[in-house]
């Protein structure tokens, strides 16, 4: 059988040499239309700065470039279409290394040098609780997170939950899997916070449908050799192998769990999507089931204008995924709180916050005043041979339910 690399292929990158600059090209010649950053500074006004923090090296590194490409596609759409209140926004990119001490130095440096309004990043839950409380809250700048998360491990008035929480990715995909594929799931996860909360959770949503966690596997974030955890995995014989593994472990994980022979042991995921895909053969990835918000392939005017822009900015081969979308939605939630506003003071953005929406790619989305978390869209999808997605149930706008007050 042939085999895909075990990296994912390099669709879109950002060339380092752009990377912590405005997006350079054809999008910037589009803002310049309306007023660059450069006319502006030329008139004596200056930028208002968004601060992109970003997994561009380390574990993290295959969502980096993506997410920055959203980030800036926003902010180079607002600037054409005349800015926020008047004024040009600016990019300030800086690489996490999925690394919390250096994510934390890098946030802090954006807030407190650089001048940046908010802040809008991360995937890995380690460095997002590190970032929230020791840069975010500290220096009382608001942080929008745009990754699915395990909830109530970071909370207050300047966290902004931008991806989904267990409630609104588990408690209509468990039940699914339990009555399609059958009660029995086997998971393993990295030896973090987001693994171990989302098990745990799972087990509860399965109790409650006749299904139950058959085993669960904890593994350091190198892992590379999962030959006996994946023999411990066949011996249960699950209905569903169940990872919440980041970074190219996925990719090693699931690839020598397909060398070893699935048996009719489905594979589900929240973090399959079109940046995994391409990394498998199409017998491989085909029947693979997820829970997302978001995908490429939604069928509505938004997203289809989202996508065709995104591929004009970036090129033809150029792949978003949920966390992208987030990314971008995170801008446009922070301008529509400072329209309200009518004011770019942090307090009175914040404030603003509750109530606010945005018509999204996913669809429309909207912030809960008491928690500051997205209300977000809920699709469960197959894969099909081609990488492509067919969705499977549709369950429209989810609130989050969360304890977290603000």
């Amino acid at each position: 059988m042939g085999k895909a690399n075990d990296k994912l292929p390099a669709r879109g990158g950002v060339p380092r040499r752009t990377f912590g600059k405005l997006a350079g090209g054809a999008a910037l010649a589009s803002a310049a239309t309306v007023g660059g950053p450069w006319i502006i500074a030329a008139r004596g006004e200056e930028t208002i700065k968004l601060g992109g923090l970003f997994h561009m090296t380390g574990p993290g590194s295959i969502w980096g470039p993506s997410m920055q490409q959203c980030m800036e596609l926003a902010i180079n759409e607002i600037n054409a279409a005349g800015g926020v209140l008047g004024r040009q926004l600016e990019l300030v990119s800086e690489d996490d290394n999925t690394s919390t001490d250096v994510g934390v130095q890098k946030a802090t440096k954006m807030i407190q040098q650089d001048g940046v309004k908010a802040l809008v990043g991360v995937v890995y839950s380690s460095v997002r609780a590190a970032v929230a409380e020791n840069a975010a809250a500290r220096f009382k700048v608001p942080y929008f997170y745009p990754t699915y998360w395990e909830s109530q491990t970071s909370c207050g008035r300047y966290f902004i939950s931008m991806g989904a929480i267990p409630n609104q990715q588990l408690d209509f995909f468990i039940p699914y899997l339990i009555e399609t594929f059958g009660p029995r799931i086997y998971c393993a996860g990295q030896d973090y916070i987001w693994p171990r909360v989302s098990i745990e959770y799972i087990k509860g949503i399965a109790a409650k449908h006749g299904g139950e966690v058959v085993g669960e596997e904890y593994v350091p974030f190198d892992q590379s050799d999962w030959s006996s955890i994946i023999n411990r995995i066949k011996s249960t014989s699950p209905d569903v192998f169940f990872p919440f593994i980041g970074g190219n472990g996925l990719i090693s994980c699931l690839k020598q769990y397909y060398d070893f022979g699935l048996g009719d042991t489905k594979v589900a995921a929240t973090l399959m999507d079109e940046l995994y895909t391409p990394a498998f053969e199409p017998e491989l990835r085909q029947g693979m089931q997820c829970s997302v918000s978001y995908l490429m392939e939604l069928d509505n005017p938004v997203n289809k204008a989202f996508v065709a822009n995104f591929k004009k900015a970036y090129g033809a081969d150029a792949i978003l995924n949920n966390m992208g979308e987030g990314q971008y939605d995170s801008v446009y939630v922070w301008k529509a709180a400072v329209e309200k506003a009518g004011d770019f003071d942090i307090e009175k953005t914040v404030d603003a916050l509750g109530g606010v929406s945005f018509n999204a790619p996913q669809g429309e989305i909207s912030i809960d005043g008491v928690s500051n978390h997205a209300a977000l869209h809920q699709i469960i999808a197959e894969v099909r041979a081609d990488g492509g997605f067919n969705i499977v149930k549709d369950f429209g706008k989810v609130a989050a339910v969360t304890d977290c007050k603000v």
